[in-house]
């Protein structure tokens, strides 16, 4: 196992140039800054992930919001029991002709993805989540969205006074709609916090973390699917091209190749070593996913989409391929995101005779890795 504890800084201000150089060099933890460590070795980060508390403290995506929340406890595993109830339900109770109406609406619409996406997979999926919701309380919500994938490209200080202003109306909306909701997961949330605030913000981080990660990852498959790759230039058109693989490697082939959950970080809590390297309380780790899925010890051609490779995925393929975190504190939302896009997938014909035209060309690698922005157009 190799490892570096300095690195020049690159990494903070030109993430994809520094991950392309590093990717299969073999280095297992190295420096960027001080009390900064990227670490991309598959026996250290599944170490790191394998504790909440100590010596690696977890936050879990979803829920991590809120105050005192630690995942895989006592407390959080009736929550998550119900999360991935709801979930799995909302998933397979939409017909594939909504899913079909709601796709080629965006697309005639000319909509900017993926941001638009993640509206698209709320107005899908957000029925069942979230039954009785007044149509007011709905578009907060939406609203709520857009501001977020805004800020993941462009930052400004009215943009993020916006921002806030549409996540505390979201906030408020699920509030009144969690009050005496009746169901499995605003039960468990209500008998897990207490605080209805808290439940309006586990509520709303939900919305953000599955609507969002959902439409990057549909949004990375249908790009992969036409050709995209890094350096393609704003402005130019992505065909549609048909693929004979199931929907279903698709999907695994995006998350490996351009994770949304790219860079897991954990707080060190407890003076230890990991990798060779003495760590100290207040440390902070983050385990890079997509230096880890294109370990070419692993994979075959790790740079390519190549989706045929799910029909036999290669030997240690599981210590290698973490799209959503390992142990405790993985993504409860995994299989929706999953599953969820692969049925999208599956009723994407109606997207066929629309090309795709590049508007932004690059990936950002912000909370989430989002690809570049595309807008559907009519063939010329």
């Amino acid at each position: 196992m190799r490892q570096a504890t300095t690195e020049p800084g690159v990494f903070l201000t030109d993430p994809l140039a520094a991950l392309e150089g590093w990717a299969g060099d073999g280095i297992a933890i190295r420096r960027f800054e001080p009390g900064r460590y990227l670490v991309s070795g598959a026996e250290l980060v599944r170490t790191a992930l394998a504790g909440t508390t100590t010596p690696f403290e977890a936050k879990a995506a979803t829920f991590g919001a809120v105050a005192g929340w630690v995942p895989g406890s006592d407390r959080s595993r009736p929550v998550n029991a119900a999360l991935a109830q709801e979930l799995d339900r909302a998933w397979q109770a939409v017909p594939a002709e909504r899913i079909t109406a709601e796709l080629r609406r965006s697309a005639e619409a000319g909509e900017a993805w993926p941001g638009a996406l993640s509206t698209s997979y709320l107005r899908l999926f957000g029925e069942q989540l979230f039954p009785g919701l007044p149509p007011r309380a709905r578009q907060t919500l939406q609203d709520a969205l857009a501001a977020s994938d805004g800020l993941d490209r462009t930052s400004t200080a009215l943009r993020r006074l916006r921002g806030r202003f549409a996540h505390s109306r979201a906030d408020a909306a699920l509030h009144r709609w969690a009050a005496d909701r009746a169901g499995p997961l605003p039960e468990a949330l209500r008998a897990a916090l207490g605080s209805a605030d808290d439940v309006a913000l586990a509520l709303h981080g939900l919305v953000g973390a599955v609507c969002r990660a959902a439409a990057m990852v549909f949004a990375w498959t249908v790009l992969l699917d036409r050709g995209w790759r890094p350096g393609s230039p704003a402005g130019a058109i992505l065909r549609p091209a048909g693929t004979p693989q199931p929907a279903a490697h698709r999907v695994r082939e995006a998350l490996r190749l351009w994770p949304v959950a790219w860079l897991l970080s954990r707080k060190v809590t407890a003076a230890t070593e990991l990798g060779g390297v003495s760590l100290v309380p207040g440390d902070r780790l983050y385990l890079c996913t997509y230096l880890l899925h294109r370990d070419p010890d692993v994979w075959a051609e790790p740079g390519e989409y190549r989706p045929g490779r799910w029909a036999g995925p290669p030997e240690g393929h599981k210590a290698r391929y973490l799209p959503y975190g390992f142990g405790s504190a993985a993504c409860v939302g995994s299989r929706f995101v999953n599953q969820a896009t692969a049925k999208v997938l599956e009723c994407a014909g109606a997207l066929d005779r629309f090309d795709l035209r590049i508007i932004e060309p690059e990936p950002v690698f912000g909370s989430l890795l989002s690809p570049p922005v595309v807008r559907p157009v009519p063939p010329s």
